[in-house]
């Protein structure tokens, strides 16, 4: 298992590097590394002085930040022998990005913590569904979703038989709540419908469209389904009103 030093709520020379740019407000893209080297530099003696055990990682990154010190302060070239500043690679170019790549996962770590807060003020509702082992008594004639599922089945393969491969026209969509109101509508007019005599349109996307509404108008209790046994036809009427 890795152990993991946190020196004065620290958690790293990262850590430490990142708190001592934001107390200075000084640009990512522009890090002072003569003050901030001397900074850390002093907060590591600091702890020293303190007698607490400071991780190898920290004096690693005291040795890098020096060694970029060292380069920022070479005297530059003259102006006839400098080269092209595409060439030019800053020494802190390195540090930049694993800054900013430590930013990322800061943000990423307090967003986490912020929905860790939001969701201890919350109560899980325990699980309200019957198990798969508990038997529900259903009136006789009564459509399980399975059987409603098989008959839409037939009526897709059907409709896909029988389609012509000759020419296509791009019929106009229709919306659910469209459907909705057509179906009620032809209930209405007949009193009873069989169930694969409301999906069969033209188009498969009629259909699923279709099918769609009536699973609506039965989720609204506005309709109800009924089988006189099983793989009998399925008969679709409106609910009367209580």
């Amino acid at each position: 298992m890795a152990l993991t030093l946190v020196l004065n709520d620290f958690s790293g020379p990262l850590d430490l590097l990142w708190h001592l740019i934001r107390t200075n407000e000084v640009d990512i893209y522009d890090i002072p590394i003569a003050e901030i080297t001397s900074q850390y530099l002093a907060y590591l003696h600091d702890m020293q002085t303190a007698r607490l055990d400071v991780a190898g990682d920290y004096f690693v990154m005291a040795a890098s930040l020096m060694a970029m010190k060292s380069k920022m302060l070479l005297p530059q070239p003259e102006p006839d022998q400098e080269a092209d500043e595409d060439d030019y690679e800053d020494p802190r170019a390195g540090l930049v990005a694993q800054l900013l790549t430590y930013q990322v996962y800061q943000e990423a770590a307090e967003q986490l913590r912020d929905r860790e807060k939001a969701r201890s003020q919350s109560y899980a509702k325990p699980e309200s569904l019957p198990g798969a082992d508990v038997r529900v008594p259903m009136r006789p004639g009564s459509v399980k979703l399975n059987d409603i599922s098989r008959a839409m089945a037939a009526v897709v393969a059907r409709q896909l038989a029988t389609k012509t491969t000759i020419a296509h026209i791009e019929a106009e969509p229709i919306s659910v709540e469209k459907r909705i109101s057509e179906v009620l509508r032809q209930i209405d007019e007949v009193g009873t419908c069989r169930f694969d005599a409301l999906v069969a349109v033209n188009t498969v996307d009629g259909v699923v469209t279709t099918f769609l509404a009536i699973l609506t108008l039965m989720k609204a209790d506005q309709i109800i389904c009924e089988q006189a046994g099983p793989f009998a036809p399925i008969t679709v009427m409106k609910k009367e009103a209580a």
